[in-house]
């Protein structure tokens, strides 16, 4: 497993600092998150009381296209779309349902459809192939929403988040979430970009 490229934890309480370390380490073990998150800055002040982290995530892996799992072919009827990975037909199918109509899609058994062609054949099959049927970053959220959770302290149920495809910031408190905080986290945004390995 690779590790974190930067981790800081920033508390006045040292000791504090590297048990909450390896808490958040342990979490992200747990979760299958230390690969997809490369930096990850912490700051904690138990007086104020504010838990804040901010991370960027790696190059993650690649959307999966209905092209990547299904067989699309011109049939008389119009084009064919056979998925062949079981695990996507459901979504692939309730796409094309989404995009074309229920009403206008032809089913043929339950991972095949028959879409009519309307217009170039060409055009329409590229529109098909490039429909996304799994994001590995829908996955991502979910997964460093529940890690967050985890890590901040308990009894801080005041939290706001932001999470991008490419950074995530999380603030948590006891208290009402302050400007100051905000401002905080503004700054280890700032500097997270520019963290170098040490």
């Amino acid at each position: 497993m690779e590790p974190l490229e930067v981790f800081k934890v920033e508390c006045l309480d040292e000791e504090g600092a590297q048990k909450y370390e390896g808490v958040i380490r342990d979490v992200l073990t747990d979760l299958n998150l230390v690969r997809a998150i490369g930096r990850l800055r912490v700051y904690i002040d138990p007086k104020e009381p504010v838990f804040i982290i901010v991370g960027i995530f790696r190059q993650g892996l690649p959307t999966i296209t209905l092209g990547d799992v299904a067989d699309i072919n011109s049939v008389n009827e119009g084009i064919m779309v056979s998925v062949r990975e079981e695990q996507y037909a459901s979504t692939a199918v309730g796409k094309l349902y989404l995009k074309y109509g229920r009403d206008r899609i032809i089913p043929t058994d339950r991972t095949s459809v028959i879409v009519p062609v309307d217009g170039d054949y060409a055009r329409q099959h590229d529109e098909i192939s490039s429909i996304v049927v799994y994001d590995p970053k829908d996955e991502l959220k979910k997964a460093v929403i529940d890690a967050l959770i985890r890590i901040a302290p308990e009894g801080f149920r005041v939290r706001k988040h932001y999470i991008s495809e490419h950074m995530l910031a999380f603030i948590a408190s006891e208290d009402p979430i302050k400007p100051e905080w905000m401002n905080v986290c503004h700054r280890i945004r700032e500097e997270i970009k520019h963290d170098k390995e040490d």
